[in-house]
């Protein structure tokens, strides 16, 4: 992950059927970040007929490259108690020191430019194919993440309730 890269297929489907496959994941579940691959939604698509259930929707917060480059260069981590800021939308109140212990804050390194723009390429190669094979089955929606937060998360509320 630090090197901009994806966990490996096998692994992680593994770890997700495990998990859909609990009690507690009876009534519904979901799903954030995976998958990632169309093999692995292929296998999610097996074990949820294995299972009788089916995939409701897949979301896709839609951000243009720069935005995500520009919103994660700018997050800044407390390694000390694991709280997070950005330089320009939550900002220390003293920059470079952490409000809540007094230490420093830092840019982590899977948040460094150049790790960003990896990740965002292993996006485009591995994982925005995803969204024709979801709309092939009438399944994606599409919220417009340059909104604020709290929008992109009541367009995503919306979309859960139906």
């Amino acid at each position: 992950m630090d090197q901009g890269l994806l966990v490996p297929d096998e692994l992680t489907c593994d770890l997700v059927m495990d998990r859909i496959q609990q009690d507690d994941c009876k009534n519904g579940f979901i799903l954030d970040g995976f998958p990632r691959t169309i093999p692995q939604a292929e296998a999610l698509t097996a074990a949820l007929d294995h299972i009788n259930q089916k995939m409701d929707f897949a979301i896709d917060v839609d951000v243009p490259d720069e935005n995500i480059v520009n919103r994660m260069s700018g997050r800044r981590a407390c390694l000390n108690c694991g709280a997070t800021y950005h330089i320009v939308s939550i900002p220390t109140k003293v920059e470079g020191i952490c409000d809540r212990c007094g230490s420093e804050v830092v840019l982590r390194e899977d948040d460094k430019p150049e790790t960003v723009q990896k990740r965002l390429n292993v996006y485009h190669e591995q994982t925005q194919p995803l969204i024709e094979y979801y709309a092939a089955q009438n399944i994606l929606k599409t919220v417009d993440g340059t909104q604020p937060m709290e929008k992109v998360f009541a367009d995503i509320i919306t979309i859960l309730e139906k």
